[in-house]
């Protein structure tokens, strides 16, 4: 891989070596400057940064653009983003955790866990919650534009938990971020440890995820990036938002590397036993036999597929095989796309600090898996 990429765009491209990984880095260095240019000259798509890994190692990361509008700082390898609902599936390896240790009942009622989760006209279960078919609601009015500093899960929980569940749980899947708040809470109980250090020490060390955190909005992080929302046209920094409420839904930063790190993890047995990584992967189904999109977390092939149509991106469909399983995430002024393909044991990582850039990234992330596939 060259040291250096594509000008300006890249302020800096970390160079690997080793043969077979050397050939894709080189691959990848060659290809996906000129792709992320093209990107980068819309307003929304500020900038990006993105990762790639094969086997057990990060063979290509980069970042393209600009951090901050305003100061012109920026984007580099280095810089840590909002992963947004990725949060999802690093939750999930602490599930997959606490499950290997027998610690977890996957299928009792989550009110058992979490009693200030007040009894619901059904009850609900953690593998429901963690395939959105636990009829929990998702945020309403403001919740996203929180400024309100929570000093625990707990307290998070309580902007939801007098809630009654918006239809029957098993019954339908409905995208809930605050399921997964109700579940970290769930995982402090079953454990008997708090959530966030049990994610340090369970999760993010074991796999050297060294520029992993919650956004803590009492705390500076240097290496972080600004985030962006539109503007008549035009970025501007976005609104400040205090994500103390949802660590597990969405309020981890990382970057790009990191998130890969955490992909090939879950690419063969060895973080986790192959049979939680088939629990983790496997798509539930409703009582109906209506497909989820869902495993324990993590989006399935089947998911991506349905996305592909719903955007118009079917030419990006051969990439998609049904071994597949992925996420991505969206906060405020970010967003997030994380592709994992175990079969072929490759992982890809992309963040933007602009709401709007999803598009652009899951046209570069599945690029991306295209030409890493072709070269396996």
């Amino acid at each position: 891989m060259r040291a250096s990429c594509f000008g300006f765009l890249v302020a800096l491209c970390i160079p690997f070596t080793g043969s077979a990984h050397a050939d894709l880095g080189s691959t990848l260095d060659n290809a996906l400057p000129k792709a992320i240019e093209k990107e980068l000259a819309s307003p929304k798509v500020t900038g990006i940064t993105i990762a790639v890994g094969q086997g057990n190692d990060v063979v290509y990361a980069a970042g393209f653009g600009t951090a901050n509008i305003e100061t012109g700082a920026t984007v580099d390898a280095s810089t840590q983003m909002r992963v947004g609902s990725i949060s999802k599936v690093f939750t999930a390896a602490l599930i997959g955790k606490l499950y290997e240790a027998g610690k977890l009942d996957l299928d009792a009622d989550i009110s058992s866990y979490v009693p200030s989760f007040t009894q619901k006209r059904w009850p609900v279960s953690i593998r429901q919650a963690a395939a959105h078919m636990g009829g929990i609601r998702h945020y309403e009015g403001d919740e996203f534009l929180n400024t309100h500093h929570f000093g625990s899960v707990t307290e998070g929980i309580q902007m939801f938990a007098a809630d009654p569940l918006v239809f029957e749980p098993g019954t339908k899947t409905a995208y809930s971020s605050h399921a997964w708040n109700l579940i970290s809470a769930a995982l402090e109980q079953a454990a008997g440890e708090e959530f966030l250090p049990m994610m340090h020490k369970k999760v993010f060390a074991p796999l050297a995820m060294d520029d992993t955190a919650p956004e803590d909005a009492t705390l500076e992080f240097p290496a972080l990036s600004a985030f962006h929302v539109d503007a008549d046209g035009d970025p501007v920094v976005a609104p400040f938002v205090d994500n103390s409420y949802k660590w597990a839904g969405g309020g981890f930063i990382a970057t790009a590397s990191d998130v890969v790190r955490f992909g090939l993890a879950h690419t063969e047995p060895g973080f986790l036993r192959r049979e939680t990584l088939d629990l983790l992967f496997t798509e539930q189904f409703t009582r109906s036999g209506t497909p989820s999109g869902f495993g324990i977390g993590w989006m399935t092939s089947s998911a991506m597929q349905a996305r592909l149509i719903r955007d118009g991106l079917q030419e990006y469909a051969p990439a998609v095989h049904e071994h597949l399983v992925w996420h991505s995430g969206g906060s405020m002024g970010g967003v997030a796309l994380l592709l994992v393909d175990p079969e072929h044991d490759v992982a890809i990582a992309l963040m933007a600090n602009h709401g709007e850039a999803f598009p652009s990234l899951l046209r570069m992330g599945l690029y991306a898996l295209d030409i890493a596939l072709s070269a396996h």
